[in-house]
């Protein structure tokens, strides 16, 4: 498959364009934990934002309560916008001196239930080794429908790509239609990947790859939105099928949101690519008592050639604070 995908990059030089769709025999989605209102959480246990209807910045926030190790949380953000693009980040709470607070959001997808009405929903998890809990921020972004994709059965996917500009941030949203009185229309983004084609001057590429994870044949308009770039540090160089972490510290203002991308940068013919492939928001207790939040980032090598690049962060739903290296 990747031999296939790096042909099509190499060849592709219109915007939006499908490069491979798929369909494949599912019973039923995966299981996932009941899923809680958002809504109602964050208007007990936090706030309903200045996005809440649309826009840009803070939508809702909300605490969790304490969840154990490896537990699980579903949350579902009703009569979301048809153009909001939703990102999600944690401050947790209830590290310790000897064990940090750690929290991921290990899916989300889009809804469309019968008769219209337009769900987010995600699941996070405690991925550390200590029960505690964390404020969950869900930012918006504006974004704007770049494609469609059809009639999608379920288990079906599609990977469409589009030539972004360098030193922009993106996200994808979801507006599924099709939901029936029996079932909802469901599609997730599976995944995301950033390509530098290689050629001089040339765009980098930002590949989408969706999936129907609902148990009805459908199709989702695909939305894009774009930010600006606050901060950016290297991505180590790194073997092809290869995957460097790193820690970003003093994520501040803890209210905020992170949105990281990637700007590979290799050899031509070769292409370079990059996936952001995990996102884990950790507390960290000081020596002298002191509360700091960090964001560890993981990035995927997926192109044929050992490459490097830029790391790219943008601050979402808060001001920015002074760029700083903040990794360690």
């Amino acid at each position: 498959m990747g031999g296939r995908i790096r042909a099509a990059i190499v060849a592709a030089t219109v915007l939006g364009m499908v490069v491979a769709s798929a369909g494949v025999a599912q019973a039923g989605p995966p299981s996932q934990p009941s899923m809680r209102d958002a809504r109602a959480a964050a208007a007990t246990s936090g706030e309903i934002g200045v996005a809440a209807n649309g826009g840009f910045g803070t939508a809702a926030t909300w605490f969790t309560g304490t969840v154990a190790v490896g537990g699980t949380q579903g949350w579902t953000w009703q009569n979301a916008p048809a153009d909001a693009a939703y990102v999600v980040g944690y401050n947790p709470a209830g590290a310790t001196t000897s064990t940090m607070c750690q929290f991921e959001t290990i899916s989300s997808q889009y809804v469309q239930l019968w008769g219209g009405q337009r769900q987010f929903q995600f699941t996070l998890k405690n991925v550390g080794s200590i029960a505690c809990g964390a404020t969950v921020q869900l930012a918006a972004v504006s974004s704007t429908a770049y494609a469609s994709t059809g009639g999608v059965s379920p288990g079906g996917t599609q990977t469409h790509l589009w030539n972004i500009p360098w030193h922009t941030n993106w996200v994808v949203a979801l507006n599924p239609n099709g939901a029936t009185s029996a079932a909802a229309c469901q599609f997730r983004v599976t995944r995301t990947w950033f390509v530098q084609p290689g050629a001089a001057g040339a765009l980098r590429q930002f590949w989408v790859e969706v999936k129907n994870v609902g148990t009805v044949a459908c199709q989702t308009d695909i939305r894009l939105a774009s930010t600006a770039v606050s901060y950016s540090f290297t991505i180590a160089s790194m073997a092809s099928g290869a995957t460097w972490s790193t820690t970003w510290n003093n994520a501040n203002p803890v209210t905020s949101v992170y949105l990281v991308g990637a700007s590979p940068q290799g050899s031509y013919p070769i292409t370079c690519q990059f996936e952001v492939t995990r996102m884990i928001y950790r507390q960290r207790i000081n020596s002298n008592g002191s509360s700091e939040r960090q964001i560890t980032i993981s990035f995927k090598n997926l192109g044929g050639t050992t490459c490097g690049g830029l790391a790219e962060l943008q601050t979402l739903a808060a001001e920015d604070l002074p760029p700083a290296d903040r990794r360690r």
